[in-house]
């Protein structure tokens, strides 16, 4: 897809919001994970450069894009965006709500794994940033697929990004 550049921000449509809560059959894992993680707010580089494969997600999200599953908003484009990240990234709200999401997945962890959970958790209270807590939270995912189940993990990133 040509019109999606890095700085392209998605969100998710009715559809695609629709997929994630029927769990469509349709997508694939890594495009489910990609639809969960588009909130409105991030630029499809800041979605992509968490993933394993940055030019396949990004594809990926084309695709979703293309089926309807997201829509790109019109944002004017930042004048500066390098001064304008570090002011944001810096703002109290976020951080006010990143921590009742880190409490909300560390509860989940312990629930599912129980003392094995303990090293995960610390990884996940170390975040700092709205995107490094997604990244961590794809990435432990995995982790909680490999150790009980697929389902499972998915389970912990649907409820730890919802």
């Amino acid at each position: 897809m040509t019109d999606l550049d890095t700085h392209s921000v998605l969100r998710k449509t009715e559809a695609g919001v629709n997929a994630i809560k029927l769990r469509d059959r349709s997508l694939t894992p890594k495009a489910r994970m990609l639809l969960i993680v588009v909130d409105g707010q991030k630029s499809v580089g800041e979605l992509t450069k968490a993933m394993p494969s940055p030019d396949e997600a990004r594809q990926q999200l084309g695709e979703l894009l293309s089926a309807g599953f997201v829509e790109m908003l019109d944002l004017p484009k930042p004048v500066a965006p390098a001064a304008a990240s570090p002011a944001k990234a810096s703002a109290a709200p976020p951080v006010d709500e990143l921590t009742p999401m880190i409490r909300r997945a560390t509860h989940l962890l312990e629930d599912m794994l129980g003392p094995d959970s303990e090293a995960l958790c610390l990884q996940i209270e170390r975040c700092t940033s709205h995107a490094q807590f997604t990244a961590k939270i794809i990435e432990i995912s995995r982790i909680v697929a490999a150790m009980r189940n697929e389902k499972k993990g998915a389970e912990f990133l649907l409820a730890a990004t919802a």
